[in-house]
């Protein structure tokens, strides 16, 4: 299974030593890393600091697209977190914590 991460250098690191092919996006070319890697891999991951940095429209198709599978994770700097996906269904059903 083709797993492609979107990240910065520091991240990508940990990634390619788990066996995932990695492309570093910096924030002037990440729209073109994430599009790129959506054409080519079937799993698709991206920095949550990277993803803010893509358009909310792509960004969202994306993620409600299958395939690819695409997921937002943290980087090693936990400089931006992730959505809380777990709240956010919560909150969409109407459970309370």
């Amino acid at each position: 299974m083709d797993v492609l991460v979107v990240a910065d250098e520091l991240t990508a690191v940990g990634w390619r030593l788990a066996g995932a092919e990695v492309s570093i996006a910096s924030p002037a070319d990440v729209e073109a890393r994430f599009q790129e890697a959506l054409q080519r891999a079937e799993i698709v991951m991206i920095t949550a600091q990277l993803a803010v940095r893509v358009s909310a429209p792509r960004l969202a198709a994306a993620l409600e697209a299958f395939p690819p599978l695409t997921l937002v994770i943290r980087d090693l700097r936990h400089a931006q977190e992730p959505p809380d996906l777990e709240a956010e269904a919560r909150r969409a059903l109407g459970v309370l914590p």
